[in-house]
């Protein structure tokens, strides 16, 4: 089952700001969304105090967990897009 874009969203901040393995809740993700775009709606490109300030604010156990080994999420998409045979034109 491949999971949606909120499930990998969630799955990156749980790993980059060590969050319990209950957080972000769905309530506590679009609270995370809602803050970072609102900086994008200011014409900002957020940083990662951006998100880490979000993520702090709504997620009371980040910082508290570590996982172990490397996201190589974002790594693995890029992946899957070289290995991707070049369209017909």
């Amino acid at each position: 089952m491949q999971m949606s874009e909120d499930q990998k969203l969630a799955h990156s901040l749980k790993i980059r700001f060590g969050l319990a393995p209950y957080e972000p809740s769905a309530t506590q993700l679009e609270a995370i969304k809602r803050s970072i775009q609102s900086i994008r709606d200011q014409g900002i490109k957020p940083t990662f105090s951006d998100w880490q300030h979000a993520v702090n604010q709504y997620c009371p156990s980040a910082g508290t967990y570590k996982y172990s080994g490397i996201d190589n999420s974002d790594l693995n998409a890029l992946l899957l897009l070289a290995l991707k045979p070049p369209a017909k034109q």
